[in-house]
């Protein structure tokens, strides 16, 4: 299975990820995230965070994370660089937990390959498939 596919789009960047569930894609949504910002990372992190969300559907919930990916590394200088993801649903629609290796930015900021100014719901909708799951993703760059 193809994980990730990058998109062509007239002013913004996008790509298709698809996974065997749905926290494979936002771990794969995520990687192509930090694909678009930077050129290669380490493999390991030096520091954690966790991020906790909830949406009211998996659209949200998708969008809602890489935002949260874009504040961790543009807002708090740290990178993720190692991801696990669990979701479930809940009374208010989806919620997520995740567990994330990270390191500053400063250490690999000359791979850095630019700006993103956050996810958008452009197009977005999260696809039950026979495979798993499907989702086109458009950044605002």
């Amino acid at each position: 299975m193809r994980h990730l596919e990058e998109l062509s789009h007239t002013a913004d960047v996008g790509f298709r990820v698809r996974a065997k569930s749905f926290p494979g894609l936002l771990y794969w949504a995520a990687r192509g995230l930090l694909a678009t910002l930077f050129e290669a990372l380490p493999k390991a992190g030096e520091g954690r965070a966790r991020v906790e969300l909830t949406a009211p559907d998996r659209e949200t919930l998708l969008v809602r994370f890489l935002n949260e990916l874009l504040y961790l590394v543009q807002t708090r200088g740290r990178v993720p660089v190692a991801l696990r993801i669990q979701t479930a649903r809940s009374p208010e629609g989806c919620r997520l937990a995740a567990e994330l290796a990270t390191v500053p930015f400063d250490r690999v900021a000359d791979r850095f390959l630019g700006e993103v100014k956050s996810a958008t719901y452009h197009g977005l909708r999260v696809e039950k498939t026979e495979a798993g799951f499907a989702a086109s993703v458009v950044l605002d760059v």
